[in-house]
C-alpha cells in the first residue's frame, strides 16, 4: 500500500521544493517578480499583482473591481491576470520557488496542500490579527497541516444541476427521471443522426465532473489514508451510466468539452447542463431563463450525485518583501471582505464566508443562491491535501481512454488506481 502523503510530506518539503526548482529553466520569466526592487518612487503607485483562476463572470467581477479601485485612488494598482487552474498552478510554483511571480495567487482549496509543501505560499497566521480570521466562517479560512495559507472570497466552487426553465418544466429529482427529460429534449429534426438539441451537456471527459456520478454510485477518490479507492465497481458502474447517456440514450453530446457544452446550452441546444458557480450569472446574460436543481438521487444505488465543495480564495506568495506587505494584505483584505463578499453574493450568487454577510440577508435575497445552498446540502468537502492532485493527474489518462472506448470500464478503473498509486509513490517516497 502506498503511504500517505501527510508525513512524508512534512519531511520532504524543503528537498521538493529543490526538486521542482530543478525544473524551472527559464520558467521565471514566466510571471516577473514579486517585487525585485524597493518601494516605488514617490507619487508612484505601489503595483500588486493577482494571478487567478476565476472564469467567466466571475473574471469580469475581478476585473471590474480592480479597475474601479485603481481608479479611486492613487496610492495602490492591481494588476490581474487570468490563467487555467492547471497552468496557474504550474506556472505559480515555478516562479514562486524562484522568488518571482505575483503577490497573489487566487484559487481552490485542493492547491493549498501542494502550495505550502513547496513553500510557495506564507502562512497567515502571523501576519493578521485573530480578529480578522474570526470574522470568517470555518471554511472561509484556507488551512494546511493546522495553519492558515489563504482567506476565502467563497465557498461551495460545487457542480449542480442548471436547468432551462422554457425547455424543462419541472427538474429531474432522480437518475430515472434524468433519463426521462433529457429523452424529451433531444431533437434530431430530420433525422439525419445530427441532434438540434441535446437533453443534456456537461464536460463529462474531465474527472472533476466526474465525481457526482462516482458518488451517485456510492464511490469516492480516497479513503482516510489518503488512499486511491478507484478500482472498484462504482467507478465501473459511474463510468458505464455516463457512457450508456452517450452510447445508448444519445441524449449528450458523442465528443464534448468545456466550451462546447456552455456554447450549447447558451445557445438553447441543450435542455440541462451540469457546472458551476462562475458560469451560472454567464447563462442569463445568454438570455437564457435558467434555473438550478440539485444533480440527482440515484435510486439504484441509494446515493446521491454529490460533487465536490470547496473554497476558493487568496494566498500569500512568501517573495512579498517587508516594505510591500502592508499593502498586499490590505488588498487581500478587500477583496475578501464584506462589501465585496455582499456584492459577490447579489450578482454572481457566490456563497459568502463573512459572517456579516451570511447574516445580513444577502443570501436570501438571491433566488439563485438559494437553489445553490439545495446543491451544496449534496456534496463532499474536497479534500485540500497534495494527495488529490496525484488523483486528478492519475484519473485523467485512463478515464479518456475509457471514454474513448479504447479501454473497457474495468481496465480504466484498474489503470487510474495503478496511476494515482504511482504518483503517490513517487511524490511523497522518493529521496529526492
Amino acid at each position: 500500500m502506498t503511504p500517505s502523503l501527510s508525513a512524508p510530506a512534512r519531511r520532504l518539503r524543503p528537498r521538493l521544493a529543490v526538486a521542482l526548482g530543478a525544473m524551472l529553466v527559464g520558467a521565471v520569466a514566466l510571471g516577473g517578480c514579486a517585487d525585485a526592487g524597493g518601494p516605488p518612487a514617490p507619487g508612484e503607485p505601489t503595483l500588486v499583482r493577482i494571478w487567478h483562476q476565476k472564469d467567466a463572470a466571475e473574471r469580469a467581477f475581478l476585473e471590474d473591481w480592480a479597475e474601479a479601485y485603481n481608479a479611486g485612488q492613487d496610492s495602490v494598482d492591481v494588476e490581474v491576470l487570468y490563467k487555467e487552474t492547471e497552468e496557474l498552478r504550474n506556472h505559480y510554483i515555478f516562479a514562486a520557488i524562484g522568488g518571482k511571480g505575483p503577490d497573489l495567487i487566487y484559487g481552490p482549496a485542493d492547491n493549498v496542500g501542494m502550495l505550502a509543501i513547496t513553500e510557495t505560499i506564507r502562512p497567515l497566521d502571523d501576519l493578521v490579527e485573530p480578529a480578522l480570521f474570526e470574522a470568517f466562517i470555518d471554511e472561509g479560512l484556507l488551512r494546511y497541516d493546522g495553519r492558515v495559507y489563504g482567506l476565502a472570497d467563497q465557498v461551495g466552487n460545487h457542480l449542480t444541476l442548471v436547468y432551462n426553465r422554457d425547455l424543462v418544466e419541472t427538474p429531474p429529482a432522480t437518475f430515472d427521471e434524468l433519463l426521462a427529460v433529457a429523452r424529451a429534449n433531444t431533437i434530431d429534426e430530420d433525422g439525419d443522426g445530427a441532434k438540434e438539441r441535446y437533453g443534456l451537456v456537461w464536460n463529462y471527459t474531465e474527472p472533476f465532473f466526474f465525481i457526482p456520478f462516482l458518488t451517485a454510485f456510492d464511490g469516492w477518490v480516497m479513503d482516510e489514508n489518503e488512499q486511491p479507492t478507484l478500482d472498484n465497481a462504482a467507478t465501473v458502474k459511474a463510468i458505464e451510466f455516463i457512457k450508456r447517456l452517450r452510447d445508448e440514450e444519445e441524449v449528450i453530446p458523442p465528443t464534448v468539452d468545456y466550451n462546447t457544452a456552455e456554447t450549447l446550452f447558451k445557445e438553447g441546444r441543450a435542455a440541462m447542463i451540469i457546472n458551476g458557480p462562475w458560469a451560472w450569472a454567464g447563462y442569463g446574460d445568454s438570455g437564457i431563463d435558467y434555473a438550478l436543481a440539485p444533480i440527482p438521487y440515484n435510486e439504484a444505488a441509494g446515493a446521491w450525485a454529490r460533487p465536490m465543495a470547496a473554497a476558493k480564495g487568496y494566498s500569500l506568495n512568501p517573495a512579498v518583501p517587508d516594505w510591500k506587505l502592508p499593502t498586499v494584505l490590505g488588498v487581500m483584505r478587500l477583496l475578501t471582505g464584506p462589501e465585496v463578499q455582499a456584492e459577490m453574493t447579489r450578482q454572481l450568487a457566490t456563497i459568502p464566508v463573512r459572517e456579516s454577510v451570511r447574516q445580513s440577508g444577502a443570501m436570501e435575497a438571491n433566488p439563485v443562491l438559494q437553489q445553490s445552498l439545495a446543491q451544496l446540502e449534496h456534496t463532499r468537502p474536497m479534500p485540500t491535501s497534495p494527495a488529490l492532485r496525484m488523483v486528478w493527474d492519475g484519473m485523467r489518462g485512463p478515464y479518456q481512454l475509457v471514454m474513448n472506448g479504447e479501454v473497457t470500464g474495468e481496465e480504466g478503473a484498474r489503470q487510474m488506481q495503478r496511476e494515482v498509486e504511482k504518483r503517490l509513490a513517487d511524490f511523497a517516497l522518493q529521496d529526492l
